[in-house]
């Protein structure tokens, strides 16, 4: 049996349409999110708010903002790697709410921190249509363990450190 690792597989990551076939296929719930761009470090992608749970007061609710940047990160991680990686769990997500952001279009930013063997630290600011800073989070995802091959592009090559 195949077991999926942290290796990157080809030089290119996976494209901002095949990040969206994967949200429209595997994450129902999230048909409002679209991925605008995607590289192996960084991750861009848009949400209609309009589409998302409001509090009282008309603000996205502080679950849905927590689930914009999870997805993100979710998806930078996939990006990176070139291919889907269903099993990628987030095993940490610290999130500081900054400011209301009313529905409409929501834009969520990733940038790979650490790309390590099993772990992988995503960091990620939630704006809102004006560009307002509406959250900022810290993603921590365990990756499924390294397959039978080495690969020195799965040393963490955004900080000069070393994947784990």
């Amino acid at each position: 049996m195949p077991t999926e690792s942290a290796t990157l597989v080809d030089d290119a990551p996976m494209t901002p349409a095949a990040l969206n076939e994967m949200v429209a296929r595997d994450f129902e719930d999230y048909s409002a999110c679209h991925v605008t761009e995607a590289t192996t470090t960084h991750l861009t992608m848009e949400a209609d708010g309009t589409r998302l749970r409001t509090r009282p007061g008309g603000t996205i609710s502080g679950p849905d903002q927590a689930a914009l940047v999870d997805l993100a990160a979710f998806l930078l991680i996939n990006a990176r790697l070139g291919r889907p990686t269903p099993m990628a769990l987030t095993s940490s997500l610290q999130i500081s709410y900054l400011s209301r952001p009313r529905p409409g279009r929501l834009r969520t930013h990733a940038k790979m921190a650490k790309f390590g063997k099993s772990l992988c630290v995503v960091l990620a600011e939630l704006r809102d249509s004006a560009g307002t800073l509406a959250a900022t989070a810290t993603v921590t995802y365990s990756v499924p363990p390294a397959a039978h091959r080495s690969d020195p592009r799965s040393e963490d090559d955004t900080t000069g450190g070393t994947a784990e």
